[in-house]
């Protein structure tokens, strides 16, 4: 019988390797997400977007998260009544609020955060490149392909 170590070990495409590092990702990171936080795994891009963007606006915060506007205001009522923002008008653009992360909010980000870095580090426990240059790589690599993307559609 054919294991999944051997279809990875085997492929021949990036995108299987990605893929597979992506789920195992997915894996891990929701696993924390359901025991340790208020969140669902689909709302925790949304809150670490706003660990490094406080005071964003929702428009900003759906467009780089890939979302509609209509279920990311979903999610900040749901974050609002756990606790874990504070949505207040935004002065320049009254039909805009700005959202913040409360005390709470942050806590639940910078614990995420740590759950990344011990991922990242179990990662690149046995590489021969440091994290920095695979991320260098990883980032390299991230950029070609939105480059390709842009130019071909």
């Amino acid at each position: 019988m054919i294991e999944y170590d051997d279809i990875i070990q085997d492929s021949p495409f990036l995108v299987n390797h990605l893929i597979s590092m992506m789920k195992t990702h997915d894996f891990y990171m929701n696993k924390h997400i359901k025991r340790n936080t208020d969140i669902l795994p689909s709302q925790y891009y949304m809150l670490l977007f706003l660990y490094y963007e406080m005071g964003t606006n929702q428009s900003d915060i759906a467009k780089a998260c890939l979302m509609d506007r209509s279920g990311v205001s979903r999610a900040f009522k749901d974050f609002e009544e756990k606790g874990l923002i504070i949505r207040e008008v935004d002065e320049e653009n009254k039909r805009a609020y700005k959202i913040t992360l409360t005390e709470k909010g942050i806590e639940t980000s910078e614990f995420l955060i740590e759950k990344e870095k011990e991922w990242d580090d179990m990662i690149c426990e046995e590489l021969d490149i440091s994290r920095e240059d695979l991320l260098k790589l990883l980032t390299k690599i991230s950029l070609k392909s939105l480059e390709f993307n842009r130019n071909q559609f």
